[in-house]
């Protein structure tokens, strides 16, 4: 397990679990129900703010300022229907599920999981995502695929407060990204993958234990193949998230 630092700020932003199509019919069809379901939604017109959270968050991507990028993406979320901010993170989950199940072709439970959400967009079973969180999936990026599928699936859980469950939803955009950004790089060099893996992180003198292996990953994090990833794939979300706003302001489900 690694953690990626920001030099700029001297701290560590997230960790990288390393152990480890567009719009949804649950989108259209929860729209109908949370926003065409009600008068107001043929009133709604994106505000101020959200113009220029739009803008703040689409700088951020483009400046890679992580915690920036996570600030905005919460408070944009809040200004949306519940199903219409969770169809953010399964279109990208979805869109990776070919990629994990090249890797695990035996694992057929998470394309079973999330068509089960889309079909019938009731809360699943999360004791499966959970057990899966136990396993070993060692291939570049998995975990935090896996991790993404176990948020989402805890963003549908009532029992969790409305904050929680967007808290859920934020995290399981970012870990989607971070699995795409990881499998890109380190799917073609699976030795530098498993070298950092094994790398562990003393917390009481502040040093890994393999210093080739955090420059490894300071590697991937700089190259420019990552970065362009990484922006785009930000750009991607705050498109998505003002699409969603452009659609209710026409009222469309």
């Amino acid at each position: 397990m690694m953690r990626l630092f920001d030099q700029s700020k001297g701290r560590f932003l997230f960790w990288l679990d390393s152990r480890l199509v567009n719009v949804f019919p649950i989108y259209r069809r929860y729209t109908d129900i949370k926003i065409s379901g009600h008068k107001q939604a043929t009133e709604f017109m994106m505000n101020a703010q959200q113009r220029v959270d739009l803008q703040d968050l689409r700088q951020a991507a483009r400046d890679r300022n992580q915690e920036q990028m996570q600030y905005l993406l919460k408070r944009l979320l809040q200004d949306l229907s519940f199903f219409v901010a969770l169809s953010i993170p399964l279109e990208r989950i979805y869109s990776f599920l070919d990629i994990f199940e090249s890797y695990y072709p035996e694992e057929e439970w998470v394309r079973k999981l999330v068509l089960a959400i889309n079909s019938f967009g009731m809360p699943p079973d999360d004791r499966i995502v959970e057990i899966a969180l136990e396993q070993p999936f060692n291939a570049p990026g998995i975990g935090n695929f896996v991790k993404a599928v176990y948020d989402a699936t805890q963003a549908m859980q009532s029992r969790h407060t409305r904050e929680a469950r967007l808290g859920y939803i934020a995290s399981a955009i970012v870990n989607t990204i971070m699995a795409e950004l990881a499998e890109s790089w380190y799917g073609d060099r699976v030795e530098d993958w498993q070298r950092v893996r094994q790398n562990q992180y003393d917390p009481i003198n502040g040093e890994y234990s393999d210093p080739v292996a955090t420059e490894i990953a300071y590697q991937f994090w700089i190259d420019p193949q990552t970065a362009a990833l990484d922006t785009g794939s930000w750009l991607e979300v705050a498109d998505s998230i003002e699409q969603k706003f452009r659609r209710m302001e026409r009222g469309e489900s």
